[in-house]
Formats: C-alpha cells, structure tokens, sequence
C-alpha cells in the first residue's frame, strides 16, 4: 500500500466517523426539538411494508451458522432480531422508544 493510498483510506475512515457522529446528533437534536410527531408520522408511512432486512456481515453469518448447526432448535431469525433490536435501541434510543409505541399502537 503506497503512502497516498494510507492517508486516503485514513481520511476517509475519518469522513465516515464524522458521518455517523454527525447523524446520531442530528437525530438527537430532531427528537429533542418536539420533531417526534413528524418523526412518527414518517415511521408509520413504512406500516404497511414488509419488515424484512437484509444484513451483509459474515461474522454475523458465521456466528448464526455455527449456533444454527450446533444448537437443536436454534431459531436464527429469533436471534438476529432480538440482536439488531438491541443494538438499534443502544444507538437510537429515543427513535427506537418511538418505533415502539407506533407498533404497539399499530398492533393492539
């Protein structure tokens, strides 16, 4: 790896760290700034849409694969999303408290 191609790559891991600090504040700031009625208006438009999703990581997927394998009755989907939900809530807790309410709202 040639020195350019070093100080590129670091800038932009530093760009993309910028990035996502720079969005977690932003939505810090939309949900302090009484922005949660049109936050939740926005979420309920995605209701009616299939919540599937679709993650690209091969840890994930080996972790998931060795467990699946190895575990009788191992429910991978159960596990992916009990591990995103967490996840989601420690990074996003003021929209994850939202997308909460809106579904058990939607689904009563």
């Amino acid at each position: 790896m040639s020195e350019l191609d070093f100080l590129l790559k670091k800038r932009k891991n530093i760009e993309e760290n910028k990035n996502v600090e720079e969005v977690k504040n932003e939505t810090k700031e939309n949900v302090n700034n009484n922005n949660t009625d049109k936050i939740k208006n926005e979420m309920k438009k995605f209701l009616e849409r299939d919540p599937k999703i679709g993650v690209w990581s091969y840890p994930a997927f080996l972790v998931l694969q060795y467990l699946y394998h190895t575990i009788p009755g191992f429910k991978m989907s159960r596990v992916a999303k009990e591990a995103l939900e967490r996840g989601l809530k420690e990074m996003y807790p003021e929209l994850f408290e939202i997308a909460v309410k809106i579904t058990e709202e939607k689904f009563k």
